[in-house]
């Protein structure tokens, strides 16, 4: 039986391999359709937030700095993957909206990647598939 610092310790291991291989991963994908990962990142983090987002809370959720988000959101309005328009109420605010990004490829890769997770979770009962989730979820902030 191994201890609860064993078991961190193994936790920890395989959480630096599973964000090597996600990070790599990312990558690949972001170049086939002609992106950078961190541009790439940053759609997904808009994408997923489901609403738009000014500027400054791009910076403040990626953690990057105001004028690297600057150059980020500007490639990406560029490509056709977002649009920032001005806020009715306050002319002075922008807002960022993702727009619908419809890249082959990418959908393949991912769409393979999810299978392979189904196959992955298939092994697994609900209840430690739960526990799972609730680990991540505890860890999503952790830096």
């Amino acid at each position: 039986m191994s201890t609860r610092k064993q078991l961190g310790d193994q936790l920890a291991l395989a959480m630096q391999e599973v964000i090597a291989s996600a990070v790599l991963t990312n990558e690949r994908i972001a170049r086939s359709i002609g992106l950078n990962v961190v541009d790439f990142q940053t759609y997904g983090v808009l994408v997923r937030h489901g609403e738009p987002m000014t500027p400054g809370q791009v910076s403040q959720v990626t953690e990057l700095p105001s004028s690297t988000t600057t150059r980020v959101l500007d490639r990406l309005e560029a490509k056709g993957m977002i649009e920032r328009r001005p806020d009715p109420s306050d002319r002075r605010k922008l807002w960022v909206h993702a727009r619908p990004f419809d890249e082959e490829q990418v959908m393949a890769a991912y769409g393979e990647i999810l299978r392979q997770l189904e196959k992955v979770h298939a092994g697994f009962t609900v209840a430690e598939l739960r526990t799972v989730l609730r680990y991540l979820n505890a860890i999503q902030d952790v830096r």
